[in-house]
């Protein structure tokens, strides 16, 4: 079924709401005080059926007192029908709320000139050219222009023909890609209980969906759907629905409250926005100033974080953060109104771009790509940025946000040019392939400068500025294709041969060092010698296998044993306890004749090669023998 939900402004006594009766038949003003003020204090609903679709009607209050009233009404309007006394003219008010449609991206609708018949005829043409004129610069400065009269019901069937056309129009207003509901009413019926009402944005509802009452995130259920006065199985987006929740309470539901569908909406305090200030702003918008923020049936203060600092004033465009003082509950592309605190006025709309930021610095240059990319909407320009300010990645439920598009399409959009590392977070390819010869440079420049060291230390050779999962799956694709050996977080390229590179004194001196440890036996002593001097050639020796360093944890020290030392205190210990005999480490360190600092690493060392197995306090040998732990390809 098609729909169009048409909010209808006008300055107040205009005949808003007779209008709006004489179009449907409902009297939209409810209230005792509303009756006898003869002025709208709350939005009133009405609908009407044509052959292409349903009209809901949201009748706005025109009074300047109740100006969130009116935009709260807007929200998910299509157009308006705006409303012009034919006898007084177009008023201020009636401009206000213009702009104020105009900046909330309502940029459809129809002219209604009421109270025709209390104009003479030879004016009517004057009144019409007089209005025409002041909506020049409006959104509606071509809209169709319909003299009618609810009183006596000249005009009523233009109008309804004008209206009836705007069913035909596509929708232009933005909305979030699941079922949306910012809730306008709330109250208690006997015997049914709490009932929230609002217009549906974004995907239908339907009894039995997973609903979140946000922004305190409590989930809620059903008991049953209406939209117009009938009792529905679901809601398409863009109708005036209310909806019967089981599980909460009136009190429970706070102002600017939405029921929505979707694990994507969440509640944040910090919103990015683009901001529009139109050429009448009579004051700049000020790095740090507060303003009052009206979205969705939201109102709340937010602190202005203009990027580039400074201020923006009339006609200009420019980004910011707002941010608020509890969370709230967006959606990207919303539209938003911005209202100095004194005095009251409006200065400018923003759009969401992200409803989920993060607090940044006004001059972050990278968040600034990332807006920029977002207002245009182009997925791999939003992909390449956030890839950018995110150390080399990012998440692909924030490009589906930033992109409002299902992150299934996202995938699509992405094609060949990105790889999913995780389950979510995705890379470039031309930014993975930067990252090899990143690494690549930074091991040949190490290289170079150390050349008979076997190994660099991995954090000179990875930058901090890129992201541990980006790090790791380019290592994997180095490791994989020949490029890359790593070792006890060290890393090395796979052709660099630091034995190759030893002088002739070099080659004699890492002799001696490996003498003195296979001659030093299970006394575990440190190099002979200059022990800086010597660090490369023993860091060649245990590369290779030669020598081994182990780790008494207990005691935070590291002892250094010959490989022969090693695979000979095996075979004594096969000797003295042969399988299945169990020993104690105490019996293993007697056979050995060495101490207990010594013997407790060496056992577990053996431990972890599987030539002894332990059970409690006890070990017995096995039948694997001593082997030389593998440098990591």
């Amino acid at each position: 079924m098609n729909t169009c939900c048409i909010v209808v402004i006008g300055h107040v006594d205009h005949g808003k709401t007779a209008l709006v009766k004489a179009l449907t038949g409902v009297e939209t003003d409810r209230l005792a005080e509303e009756k006898a003020r003869g002025l709208s204090i709350k939005t009133g609903f009405a609908h009407h059926s044509y052959p292409t679709g349903v009209a809901d009607f949201v009748d706005a209050p025109g009074h300047e007192d109740f100006i969130q009233a009116m935009i709260t009404g807007a929200t998910g309007a299509r157009a308006v029908l705006m409303v012009i006394s034919a006898v007084e003219g177009i008023a201020a008010q009636t401009l206000e709320h213009l702009k104020i449609a105009g900046l909330l991206g309502i940029n459809k609708g129809v002219i209604a000139v009421a109270k025709s018949d209390l104009l003479p005829p030879d004016e009517q043409a004057a009144r019409l050219a007089d209005i025409r004129q002041a909506l020049v610069r409006t959104p509606l400065a071509d809209a169709p222009l319909v003299l009618c009269s609810a009183h006596s019901g000249a005009g009523i069937d233009g109008l309804h023909t004008q209206i009836a056309a705007l069913l035909s129009d596509p929708p232009e207003v933005a909305a979030p890609l699941h079922g949306f509901l910012p809730v306008d009413r709330v109250f208690t019926l006997e015997g049914r209980g709490t009932v929230v009402t609002g217009t549906l944005l974004g995907g239908d509802l339907a009894l039995g969906d997973a609903l979140v009452l946000q922004p305190t995130g409590q989930p809620v259920t059903l008991r049953s759907l209406q939209s117009r006065g009938e009792t529905r199985a679901d809601i398409q987006a863009g109708e005036r629905m209310a909806a019967n929740l089981r599980g909460v309470a009136v009190a429970d539901i706070p102002k600017g409250a939405v029921l929505c569908r979707g694990e994507e909406i969440k509640p944040s305090s910090c919103i990015d926005v683009v901001l529009d200030l139109p050429s009448d702003t009579a004051r700049p918008l000020k790095h740090m100033q507060d303003l009052r923020v009206f979205f969705g049936t939201t109102s709340a203060v937010a602190s202005l974080r203009l990027f580039g600092g400074g201020q923006l004033g009339a006609s200009q465009t420019g980004f910011a953060q707002l941010r608020f003082k509890t969370p709230v509950i967006g959606f990207a592309g919303q539209h938003a109104i911005l209202r100095q605190l004194s005095p009251a006025e409006t200065v400018g709309g923003a759009v969401f771009l992200d409803p989920q930021a993060t607090p940044v610095k006004s001059r972050d240059s990278a968040r600034i790509d990332v807006l920029q990319a977002t207002r245009k909407g182009h997925v791999k320009d939003i992909a390449n940025a956030l890839s950018v300010a995110g150390r080399g990645i990012c998440d692909a439920k924030d490009v589906a946000r930033l992109a409002r598009l299902p992150r299934d399409a996202v995938a699509c959009e992405l094609g060949s040019r990105f790889t999913f590392l995780t389950d979510t977070e995705i890379a470039p390819h031309d930014g993975i392939a930067a990252a090899e010869t990143q690494i690549q440079s930074a091991l040949a420049a190490y290289h170079a400068q150390f050349p008979v060291r076997p190994f660099a230390p991995r954090n000179l050779i990875i930058p901090a500025a890129m992201a541990p999962v980006l790090s790791q799956h380019v290592q994997t694709i180095m490791r994989a294709n020949g490029r890359l050996r790593t070792k006890n977080g060290m890393l090395a390229a796979f052709d660099h041969d630091p034995v190759a590179r030893l002088d002739q004194d070099q080659r004699a001196r890492m002799a001696e060092i490996e003498t003195h440890f296979r001659d030093a036996g299970l006394d575990a002593t440190r190099a002979p010698g200059d022990e800086k001097a010597d660090a490369d050639l023993l860091a060649l020796l245990i590369d290779a296998g030669a020598v081994l360093a182990l780790q008494n944890v207990a005691l935070n020290q590291t002892l250094l044993l010959h490989a022969d030392i090693l695979t000979a205190a095996a075979e004594i210990l096969n000797r003295n306890f042969p399988a299945p005999q169990e020993f104690t480490t105490s019996a293993a360190r007697r056979a050995l004749d060495t101490s207990r600092r010594v013997i407790v690493p060496v056992l577990e060392h053996f431990d972890s090669l599987g030539i002894t197995a332990r059970t409690g306090n006890s070990r017995r040998m096995t039948a694997n023998e001593v082997s030389p732990p593998a440098a990591q390809g």
